[in-house]
């Protein structure tokens, strides 16, 4: 039998952002309120989510199927394997994947190296040995020297290499007002993201910092990736709660989407300034 949670409709929400939310599904969303008009939903209204299909064995995730994805795609964002995804969804078609569609992963994190450096870079596709070192201004021996034992001919994406200390030519500008964070390069703009930043009650901290140090994969509230600043206790991190960005709902930190802070985190090193206005 279904559980069914009632949750109060929000400024926004879609159909599609509410099984996003609640880790369900367009098609469980829509069976559990069959009387509900989704393109006529209203703030306050309340609806029914179900929890059956967000039931995943111990040591597992739900994961909804988005567009584009393929268990390759999947098995490579979860440093897992396609075989290990099949064994955990048994009923699974691999060749007839549903956009909303729930799927449970077993959670494989990649193997984190001890940097001295604290600096950290998290291998993507189409990436080399040159391509990286010509990104942070280091050289491929430099690479080689400090993670020992790295094969240039086999990066594997997802896996984690140590980057040495190196000038960095970035600078990151975070406009609380605005909520956007701004990456300079070499003194003119490059690219902007949008954040959340503090409540009026836990404010972001205004000032001259620097990234301290660099995670991958820690975890619930901090997302997918975290750059620590040189001011204790904050960082910029990703989320579990996209909703959030765009708005003033975190304790202090900068939030950004996972996709995004993880653009951020192969772009910048260890010591890069970050300015927050």
């Amino acid at each position: 039998m279904k559980k069914c949670q009632f949750v109060s409709i929000n400024k926004g929400d879609t159909l599609e952002k509410l099984a996003v939310k609640y880790k369900s599904s367009i098609e469980s969303v829509q069976s559990s309120n069959p009387t509900v008009n989704f393109n006529q939903i209203k703030e306050g209204q309340m609806i029914c989510i179900s929890s059956e299909l967000s039931v995943c064995p111990i040591g597992s995730i739900p994961y909804q199927v988005k567009d584009d994805d393929t268990l390759g795609s999947i098995a490579t964002k979860f440093y897992t394997t396609v075989e290990t995804i099949i064994d955990t969804n048994p009923n699974i078609d691999p060749n007839n994947l549903q956009i909303g569609q729930i799927i449970c992963i077993n959670e494989q994190l990649p193997k984190i190296p001890t940097c001295p450096s604290m600096n950290i870079y998290v291998i993507r596709p189409q990436d080399t040995l040159y391509s990286i070192a010509s990104k942070f201004g280091i050289t491929i021996d430099s690479l080689t020297r400090i993670n020992k034992g790295l094969n240039p001919y086999n990066l594997s994406v997802g896996s984690i290499i140590c980057l040495p200390f190196t000038p960095t030519p970035y600078i990151i500008v975070i406009e609380v007002q605005l909520k956007r964070l701004l990456l300079y390069y070499l003194g003119r703009l490059y690219t902007n993201y949008p954040v959340a930043v503090g409540k009026q009650t836990t404010p972001t901290p205004l000032g001259q910092f620097y990234i301290l140090n660099k995670q991958v994969n820690p975890g619930g509230p901090f997302g997918t990736r975290w750059m620590g600043l040189s001011q204790p206790s904050y960082g910029i991190h990703g989320t579990n709660r996209p909703d959030s960005i765009g708005f003033n709902a975190s304790n202090g930190c900068i939030r950004m989407f996972n996709h995004d802070v993880e653009d951020l985190f192969s772009k910048v090193s260890v010591q890069t300034p970050v300015i927050i206005l």
